[in-house]
């Protein structure tokens, strides 16, 4: 049977494998990365977008059946982190992220890389994947959080 399978680097895998749903929200995260780097208007977001874009092809790779991830791409996402934490104010309530394409797009990419990290740990409950790989996911969310912070500004703060 052909149809309904998939090829990783481990061998073939149903298309609604654990394997096959972490690769998929992977590939649509960075999809939405990608959509929301051409979108942005801040020339640093779209840097860092785009090395996301290729780190996160590593990532995958270990999904895939590949190598783990190294603690070397766990420190460059902490050290992307930092950065943006010094230069973003703390948000002390919740806002509306989503005031134009940009950073609806990041609002998104963070869903769906949010959606990954839980697929990543259904693989990790099942000795498939690393500490480290569900770890990077989990900081590509906040990272993607704080990207959305520095390319809006500004936001309207939600009062109860």
């Amino acid at each position: 049977m052909s149809f309904g399978m998939t090829k990783t680097l481990s061998g073939s895998v149903f298309k609604d494998s654990a394997v096959a749903e972490c690769l998929g929200a992977i590939d649509e995260a960075n999809a939405f990365i990608g959509l929301a780097k051409v979108f942005s208007r801040d020339n640093e977001v779209r840097g860092i977008l785009h090395e996301v874009q290729k780190r996160i092809f590593r990532i995958g790779e270990e999904f895939a059946g590949g190598r783990k991830v190294e603690s070397s791409e766990i420190d460059w996402i902490k050290s992307k982190i930092k950065e943006m934490e010094e230069k973003i104010p703390k948000i002390s309530s919740f806002v509306i992220l989503e005031k134009d394409p940009a950073t609806a797009l990041l609002s998104v990419a963070r869903a769906v890389v949010r959606r990954a990290e839980r697929r990543a740990v259904t693989l990790y409950r099942n000795g498939l994947a690393s500490e480290n790989s569900v770890d990077w996911l989990n900081k590509l969310s906040y990272l993607l959080y704080l990207l959305t912070l520095k390319e809006g500004e500004t936001f309207e703060e939600v009062q109860f």
